[in-house]
């Protein structure tokens, strides 16, 4: 039985893995501006699949304190953008993927936040298989990407089709270009505030900039926001963990999803108003961003809701690595078989490389549950 549940657990990495990895195929084609807007489609097409679900599970108690792991989702989604503009998108990628697979696979290997400690059965097999993962995933940060750019002649021919996937992070359409801004007219503003700098432009992004400032740059608001993301299921496992708190609280993961969408959608939401209030009212939207934006959301949500059932079977320290790095294989895949951005023989020997000892590294992750 113990087996068939790890199975189980990891079929369900395996619906995560791959919809994380293909998760912003659906937009990549599209300017996303400066990503609040699309984030709160999205935040709306993953409160569509809560509310289904909440349904489906019969309209369960709310939990309020499960709300809480999706407000730390969303709070660590707002500062993407800037970090992408302080260090670049491989290496902000890198750094909170690394801590939010570390501080997940820590908060359950040793029962931090007031977790019970989870302990695999093969310790030495745990331990190898995270440091295979964490090593794949600093080898593709050494691929270089192709883009457009490096051909001057097709910049403005083909604006639309530039774009850098996020692969390993769930579910913001993280792009910034400044440059967009200024030679398109995709979006509802003035054109002397199209010239101006996004970072004053919102209070957000203004306020993370002074933040990372203070607190040593980029890489400092990169590990806090991969701390976030990595306790983004702690208040939900703490619940299930604290039925003497918790009177009645089921064990199954299914009925807190309504509740974590729920928090994500109210704290994208405050984000995006606050946003449109420091703009005046005139947030850049591009409106053919919708529907690609929506169906993402949906991947991301039933990605999301897959994941608790993983963690229903097998513990975070099991799932947390497979789940913070395995989705760059696939969006590696992509990259290079659809989106071609990925070529040249030293880019793919390194790619090669990377996706073996991060497949290897999972599955010694797996097999660590019960060998």
């Amino acid at each position: 039985m113990s087996l068939s549940n790890t199975f189980t657990g990891l079929a369900a990495c395996g619906v995560t893995t791959c919809l994380f990895g293909s998760l912003f195929v659906p937009i990549k084609r599209f300017n996303p501006g400066d990503g609040f807007f699309s984030q709160w489609i999205m935040c709306a097409a993953i409160f569509l699949i809560g509310v289904i679900i909440n349904a489906y599970e019969g309209f369960t108690q709310f939990y309020p304190l499960a709300m809480l792991g999706g407000v730390f989702w969303a709070i660590g989604n707002a500062m993407a953008i800037t970090i992408f503009e302080l260090i670049g998108m491989g290496m902000a990628l890198l750094i909170w993927g690394t801590a939010s697979c570390l501080i997940g696979w820590a908060s359950s290997r040793f029962g931090l936040f007031g977790l019970k400690e989870n302990i695999p059965n093969s310790v030495i097999l745990n331990y190898l298989g995270l440091l295979l993962i964490l090593f794949g995933g600093v080898l593709f940060a050494l691929i270089k990407p192709t883009t457009k750019s490096d051909d001057p002649n097709k910049i403005r021919g083909e604006r639309k089709n530039e774009s850098i996937m996020d692969v390993e992070s769930p579910a913001l359409p993280l792009k910034s270009r400044k440059n967009d801004y200024e030679e398109t007219k995709l979006f509802n503003s003035d054109d002397k505030e199209e010239g101006d700098s996004i970072k004053k432009a919102n209070i957000v992004s203004y306020f993370f900039v002074t933040l990372s400032g203070l607190f040593g740059g980029g890489v400092a608001l990169s590990l806090l926001v991969g701390l976030f993301y990595g306790l983004t299921f702690v208040p939900v496992i703490y619940v299930q963990e604290h039925p003497d708190q918790f009177v009645g609280a089921p064990s199954e993961a299914l009925p807190y999803v309504f509740a974590h969408f729920t928090g994500i959608f109210v704290t994208g939401t405050v984000i995006l108003v606050g946003y449109a209030i420091i703009k005046l009212n005139k947030p850049m939207v591009n409106n053919q961003i919708i529907l690609p934006a929506f169906t993402s959301g949906i991947m991301w949500a039933i990605a999301q809701t897959s994941w608790f059932i993983a963690n229903n079977y097998i513990a975070q320290s099991i799932s947390f690595p497979i789940n913070s790095m395995v989705p760059g294989v696939i969006g590696a895949l992509w990259s290079v078989m659809y989106f071609k951005e990925i070529s040249g023989t030293r880019n793919l020997k390194i790619l090669s490389v990377a996706i073996a000892i991060t497949i290897t590294g999972a599955i010694i992750v797996g097999l660590s549950k019960d060998f």
